[in-house]
């Protein structure tokens, strides 16, 4: 929602009804009027003062200051700015401190087992809190340090401490389960090569395949008899084929920074993100750094880069160019190791009232690869 920005002006009058008159038929809203003397102080939205100015020339107005968050904003100064933001980064900090570490269970064992394993991955009391990646990082690390013992754990952040939640894990099973798993294809193709650690490769470089067939098997069978079961692995390259259209306007602008630089701050939240100081910049492009959060406010250090913008059209040949460039990046995002474009074929391209359209046709070498788990239950004596 864009904030109204509105500003007091003034004028010298004997007649303020007749100031007031020529107002109201120029269209001009006013939002608050003060009489002192022979100045009357009128409201208006700040736009509307530009009109006013052009508008009625046998008065003379000046501008006498901003309202509300402009008014704010106006005063603000560099060291101001800095002051705050250092106020409100310390008070940040130190409510990102840990002060206590609370670990819940009924088991006294369990309590100190996990509680080593929390020292060690640095969640302690006088600590700085995590971030929700590092705890999931750090969770699983404690699980699988402990999976003999751990089923499940929970670290909750609650104000200043974490309260940590654990299940632990009851052995009591009758039966070995194993997994093991194929080596399956994901999709159609040709197969351009293929290697294998572990399992019984079933294809070979040159065969068409389709999707859901086994290229590793995960049983080893000699005369057709299932010797061993294992997980296979292996990588399985293949080609494999797309289409796909891209569509892009004639109409093109370019940006070139001049070199000119300067700093602002900005504040964001749930609303939006705004600049605390105007810019300084007609045209510019913003580079953004955090430098701390605090409740549920961003702030950060912008670099204002002034530009130059230039409208161009594409023809044709380069419009198509810009096409298959875009559409390669589309499809090398994607791209894992080794995996690569073998061929592309422009299928056709037109040139419309405002846009260029282009169909493409791409080969592809892509590992088709996927694993697929299949159980075997042994049965144990006595079950």
């Amino acid at each position: 929602m864009k904030i109204k920005h509105f500003i007091y002006i003034k004028c010298k009058t004997n007649h303020p009804n007749r100031i007031l008159l020529k107002l109201y038929k120029n269209k001009i809203n006013i939002y608050d009027i003060l009489k002192k003397k022979d100045e009357l102080y009128i409201k208006v939205l700040q736009n509307d003062y530009e009109r006013i100015k052009k508008q009625i020339v046998t008065t003379k107005f000046y501008y006498v200051s901003d309202t509300g968050f402009f008014k704010f904003k106006k005063n603000l100064t560099p060291l101001k700015i800095m002051a705050i933001l250092f106020f409100l980064f310390f008070i940040n900090f130190f409510s990102q401190v840990i002060v206590k570490v609370e670990v819940v269970h009924s088991n006294k064992e369990i309590r100190e087992l996990v509680g080593k394993a929390l020292e060690s991955e640095n969640i302690r009391v006088w600590s700085l809190k995590k971030d929700y990646d590092t705890l999931q990082k750090s969770k699983q690390k404690i699980l699988d340090m402990y999976k003999d013992k751990l089923e499940w754990i929970e670290i909750e952040n609650i104000g200043m401490k974490y309260v940590v939640r654990i299940e632990e894990r009851i052995i009591n099973q009758f039966k070995d389960e194993k997994k093991y798993c194929h080596i399956i294809a994901n999709k159609s193709g040709i197969i351009e090569s293929i290697t294998s650690t572990k399992g019984e490769i079933l294809v070979h470089e040159g065969q068409y395949v389709t999707e859901k067939d086994i290229l590793i098997s995960g049983e080893i069978k000699f005369n057709e008899e299932v010797k061993q079961n294992v997980c296979a692995e292996g990588k399985v390259y293949a080609e494999v084929w797309y289409e796909t259209h891209v569509s892009l306007p004639i109409r093109y602008e370019t940006k070139i920074r001049t070199g000119k630089k300067r700093l602002n701050f900005s504040v964001e939240n749930e609303t939006g993100k705004y600049k605390i100081l105007k810019s300084r910049l007609k045209n510019y492009e913003t580079e953004s750094k955090l430098l701390f959060h605090f409740f549920n406010f961003n702030f950060y250090l912008d670099t204002e880069y002034e530009i130059n913008k230039t409208e161009n059209n594409y023809t044709l040949e380069t419009g198509t160019n810009k096409a298959i460039e875009l559409a390669d990046q589309k499809i090398q995002t994607k791209f894992l190791e080794k995996e690569q474009i073998k061929m592309r074929k422009v299928l056709k391209n037109t040139i419309n009232d405002s846009t260029i359209d282009v169909d493409l046709f791409y080969s592809v070498i892509e590992n088709i690869g996927k694993m697929e788990k299949y159980t075997i239950i042994v049965e144990k004596e006595g079950s």
